[in-house]
C-alpha cells in the first residue's frame, strides 16, 4: 500500500499468481510512505512498514518474494543478451515486457500527476493492446480510472496490436521504427 499511490493485491496459489487492485482479503500488509520508498524494497530489499501479519510479511519477504523479484529481474532485464538467443526465453522476455507496460499505463493514469491531466479527458471505454496470435492484454477505462486486465477485449473503443512477438520485441527495445512498421501495415491501430 503506497501513500498516495497504488494499493494491490497479490494472491499466490500453485496455479500462479493474481494481482487485484486495493487490499481487500489480504493476509499481511506493508505500507510504503512514497513511491520511492517502494523502489527501494525493490532495486534495494528495503522492507516497507508491516502492518498486517508481521511475522508472515517478513518470512514473504525473506523467501518468496525475493525469488520472484529476481526471477523478474532476469526475465525483464537480462544481464547477458545472449539469452534472448533463446526462443522461450526471448518470448517470455516479451510477453512480459507487455504485461509491464499495459500495467504501467493503468498506473501512470492513476497516480501520476502529469499522467493524470491525460486521463481525466479520456472516455469512457476499453483499449485492446496485444500481439497477434499471442496475448491480448485490455486497459479498462470508466469514470477516469484505469484498470489492467489479462483479457482479451470484446469490444475495444481503440486497439494496438503487433503482427508478431519480433515484432513487438523490437518496438518494446527500440530497434525498430513504429512509423515504419505502422506504414508496413505490422501494427495495427
Amino acid at each position: 500500500d503506497v501513500q498516495d499511490g497504488p494499493c494491490r493485491t497479490f494472491r499466490f496459489s500453485p496455479d500462479g499468481c493474481t494481482v487485484s487492485e486495493g487490499g481487500e482479503g489480504c493476509t499481511a500488509r506493508m505500507r510504503f510512505s512514497s513511491p520511492e520508498k517502494f523502489n527501494a524494497l525493490i532495486s534495494d530489499a528495503k522492507i516497507g512498514l508491516p502492518t498486517k501479519n508481521v511475522i508472515g510479511t517478513l518470512a514473504f519477504l525473506a523467501g518468496p518474494f525475493t525469488r520472484l523479484t529476481d526471477r523478474l529481474s532476469a526475465v525483464l532485464q537480462p544481464t547477458d543478451p545472449a539469452v534472448l538467443e533463446d526462443r522461450a526465453f526471448f518470448e517470455e522476455n516479451t510477453l512480459m515486457t507487455l504485461y509491464v507496460i499495459a500495467g504501467a499505463i493503468s498506473a501512470l493514469a492513476n497516480h501520476d500527476p502529469i499522467s493524470r491531466v491525460s486521463a481525466e479527458n479520456t472516455v469512457d471505454g476499453d483499449v485492446s493492446l496485444g500481439i497477434r496470435g499471442s496475448v491480448q492484454v485490455t486497459v479498462s477505462v470508466r469514470d477516469h480510472h484505469f484498470t489492467t486486465v489479462k483479457q482479451p477485449c470484446g469490444n475495444p473503443r481503440a486497439l494496438m496490436e503487433f503482427a508478431d512477438i519480433d515484432l513487438a520485441n523490437g518496438l518494446f527495445n527500440g530497434k525498430v521504427s513504429t512509423i515504419n512498421e505502422m506504414c508496413r501495415g505490422r501494427i495495427r491501430l
